[in-house]
């Protein structure tokens, strides 16, 4: 029984994910995620939904006894992820995020035998389950991460954006309500105009008729150029010295398996890879470079033969 449990922790949660058996049943749940949030979106169509009615509610209870297995199964190995104890590792696959979005997935099905109403859209957060073997995913989990870095930066930028509306709205409520008591007759009408104005959007449904208001609309749309890209432009630089740390990080741990085994460990580095996330085209490309510079003749006393100390070109 325990060769069979370690044989399905590590097709359900080993990483990497390099076996053809964990990449077939990725690929299945995938497909079967995805057909789960086509069907949500089709069974709106009343024509449809009449039509194909019942093949829809068989298709549900297949997913939803696939789903609900799985995450049974995932639960009686949760204590083989590590070795903080039985309880403890049960206590985390319930805190899991992961686990959230399973139980929230597979609920709707199982309240409607309880409650009289319809919550099949709720199988949608099911579509969150693909990111989690995703490639995709794990650059999502690097963004969060630099979200959580980068906050309060992000915070004092959004404060003062929310400021900014705040007083836009104010100002264009005083000097447009007499003229189009409709449209800026109130200080949420006002705040809507704004938020549209801000963003650049512009739909259109409120404009400025008075001279004064055209002026403080003309001021709100240059300041939203650059007070909306500020927090963008936060992220984005963040991420890119995220992404150079990273790429650090596995050049030196590369370095490090050359420099003690003479070569690289496929598994540990596909591991570290994924860990870092970095992708394949870039890992190769690292691998590569650093065995160019350790093999070039630069690295070595022309005298003694020693290993110089490192550099980078």
């Amino acid at each position: 029984m325990s060769g069979f449990k370690s044989k399905l922790y590590l097709l359900l949660e080993a990483i990497p994910r390099q076996s053809r058996a964990q990449r077939i049943f990725d690929l299945f749940l995938s497909l079967l995620i995805l057909a789960n949030v086509l069907a949500v979106i089709v069974s709106t169509v009343n024509s449809f939904a009449v039509e194909y009615e019942r093949w829809i509610h068989w298709f549900e209870i297949f997913s939803v006894a696939v789903f609900t297995l799985e995450l049974l199964l995932r639960y009686w190995v949760a204590d083989m992820a590590g070795a903080e104890g039985e309880k403890s590792s049960r206590l985390k696959f319930w805190a899991s995020p992961y686990t959230l979005i399973d139980i929230l997935a597979i609920a709707p099905f199982y309240f409607g035998f309880i409650l009289n109403a319809d919550l099949r859209l709720l199988r949608l957060l099911r579509l969150f389950r693909v990111f989690r073997f995703s490639p995709y995913f794990r650059s999502l989990a690097l963004l969060g991460n630099v979200i959580r870095q980068e906050y309060r930066p992000m915070l004092s930028a959004l404060t003062i954006i929310v400021i900014l509306m705040l007083i836009a709205a104010s100002g264009i409520y005083l000097l447009e309500r007499e003229n189009q008591p409709d449209t800026f007759g109130d200080l949420l009408s006002a705040l809507w105009w704004v938020v549209v104005t801000l963003s650049t959007v512009g739909y259109g449904d409120a404009v400025p008729q008075t001279g004064f208001g055209r002026m403080l609309g003309a001021v709100i749309m240059i300041l939203g150029v650059g007070m909306v890209a500020l927090p963008a432009g936060m992220l984005a630089s963040r991420f890119s010295q995220v992404m150079h740390s990273q790429q650090d990080l596995f050049r030196m741990f590369v370095e490090k398996q050359i420099e003690r085994q003479g070569a690289v460990d496929e598994m540990q580095v596909e591991q570290r890879r994924q860990q870092l996330f970095i992708s394949r085209a870039e890992a190769r490309s690292i691998i590569a470079n650093t065995i160019e510079v350790l093999q070039s003749p630069l690295n070595f006393c022309p005298h003694c033969g020693k290993k110089l100390p490192d550099h980078q070109s």
